[in-house]
């Protein structure tokens, strides 16, 4: 649609084309006159679609000029700008021809409109064919891949229409705030340069819209078009952020839920980029595996299982980042999430303690997927489970016990490593000889008689389970490197050296 701008201010002049360019490619500013009597002129030479003037200007008004124009040229169609107090004016220009009226200071978005539903009604420009309830369920349905009779499918005229075209692609756009389905309608509007022959437009949910672009060509060019004209479309896209998936090439309607499927994995894909409203082709969706996380994961749930906060935070962004570099899928991504919020819940019904039942309780497969991108999750994900976690420990901590339950459980954990206290005594922030003190209290026995009895019940465990493994294996996996040291401290303990004990238990 080419648009001149009438203003005696250049401020505006320069202001409103700059706002009517970046809301689409498909709008071309072909003039910006100072007066009536400049636009007269340059109408000859440029024959705009619309001319936007304001209303009061020296010499000619823009009511004269706007009457003029509706004598000269019936073609083309005027709006006026007006100020506050020239409000009733301006109303009254609309029998005069006027087309419209705009108040002072422009409103962006009420611009928008105008110009969208200008350029809708103008001839020779396409329209999508306004669906009824029936067949746009219908067509929903076959995106979605549910089975449609053969009847409803007659019902739906967009699906005739394929089969006089050579190919077509599906477009989704996510939003992340619910916008009105007219918002969308310019994004993919065929005019007379554009690749789409036909479009077709569905509301998937109330932040989810599925354009069906249809080409004459099948050529891969097509699909490159839509990409450099909705990477325009976002970047001058101001109100809302919106995340962009383009499925490869389709020719028959029966491949239509694939195409979406396609689509849907490009969306997930921009999940993980950082750019504010990232577009992806289906050609380039490609998603690592849970394995890939699996190690991180283990180390978060150990640190979580000892309400070890510091080494919960190392742990659970390493995974986090492990998992921006893999891309995983959305399902998988919710269920590993669910996974650490379900390991916190059960944390804190071992303690019976309260934690935040907010955090712990939360639905997190409709939190994760309500984030716009990763980086949305991520801070959620930190902050929620850091949090849940931090309350654990002063509750635990309040309630007495807490460091020596966590002593145990590095012990637990830990045992085949080289243990002592002062180095139990730093993972705890306390002096070795109040932490020797405190244990002995409430457990009734040393820390080193702790150690060397979790490691002789894992040793008995080994040497009944595992009979491959030598004994002087089993002692090493336990924490001792010297064969004799380990036989002695099993006798000591046990009453049997390690070969006596397999051959009289097993």
């Amino acid at each position: 649609m080419k648009i001149m701008i009438v203003d005696d201010e250049e401020k505006i002049r320069l202001g409103l084309s700059k706002l009517i360019v970046k809301a689409s490619p498909a709008y071309e500013i072909v003039g910006a006159c100072a007066s009536g009597a400049e636009c007269l002129e340059a109408l000859r030479v440029h024959k705009p679609d619309l001319v936007i003037t304001d209303i009061k200007m020296p010499g000619m008004s823009g009511l004269e000029l706007a009457k003029m124009i509706n004598q000269l040229y019936t073609d083309i169609k005027c709006v006026i700008l007006s100020g506050f107090g020239e409000f009733e004016y301006a109303r009254k220009a609309i029998a005069s021809g006027v087309s419209a009226y705009l108040l002072k200071p422009v409103d962006k978005q009420e611009l928008y409109d105008l110009l969208a539903k200008l350029h809708r009604d103008m001839p020779n420009v396409y329209q999508p064919i306004a669906l009824s309830g029936k067949e746009d369920d219908h067509l929903k349905s076959r995106l979605l891949g549910k089975k449609t009779t053969e009847a409803d499918a007659a019902d739906i005229p967009q699906l005739a229409g394929m089969a006089n075209h050579s190919a077509y692609c599906i477009v989704v756009i996510v939003s992340d705030a619910v916008v009105p389905r007219k918002a969308f309608r310019h994004w993919l509007q065929p005019g007379k340069e554009s690749v789409v022959a036909r479009l077709e437009m569905v509301e998937m949910d109330e932040r989810t819209i599925a354009f069906i672009a249809i080409f004459d060509s099948q050529a891969e060019s097509s699909i490159q078009a839509i990409q450099s004209h909705l990477s325009y479309i976002l970047a001058s896209e101001h109100a809302f952020r919106a995340s962009v998936g383009i499925s490869r090439l389709h020719r028959s309607a029966q491949e239509l839920a694939e195409g979406y499927r396609e689509s849907l994995d490009a969306i997930e894909i921009n999940f993980y980029r950082s750019d504010k409203s990232p577009l992806s082709l289906a050609s380039h969706s490609q998603f690592g595996s849970l394995h890939r996380v699996e190690a991180y994961r283990k180390r978060v749930l150990e640190s979580m299982e000892i309400l070890d906060v510091p080494g919960v935070e190392l742990h659970l962004r390493e995974m986090l980042r492990e998992i921006s570099v893999v891309k995983l899928r959305m399902n998988h991504l919710i269920e590993l999430v669910e996974t650490l919020f379900y390991a916190l819940h059960k944390e804190a019904g071992k303690r019976q303690d309260t934690c935040n039942q907010n955090v712990v309780e939360l639905d997190w497969g409709i939190v994760v997927k309500n984030c716009f991108n990763f980086g949305e999750a991520k801070s959620l994900i930190e902050n929620r489970l850091i949090e849940g976690l931090g309350r654990l420990l002063n509750e635990r901590n309040t309630q007495g016990g807490g460091t020596v339950y966590q002593i145990k459980k590095i012990i637990e954990l830990e045992y085949a490593d080289m243990l002592d206290l002062n180095s139990l005594a730093k993972r705890v922030f306390l002096t070795p000889s109040y932490l020797s003190k405190l244990f002995r209290q409430e457990a009734g026995t040393t820390i080193i008689e702790y150690i060397i009895s979790v490691r002789m019940n894992k040793a008995k465990e080994l040497l009944l389970n595992q009979m491959q493994l030598k004994t002087y294996q089993v002692g090493e996996l336990v924490g001792y490197r010297d064969p004799a040291y380990f036989n002695k401290q099993f006798k000591k303990v046990v009453g049997l050296t390690p070969k006596e004990f397999r051959d009289i238990v097993s």
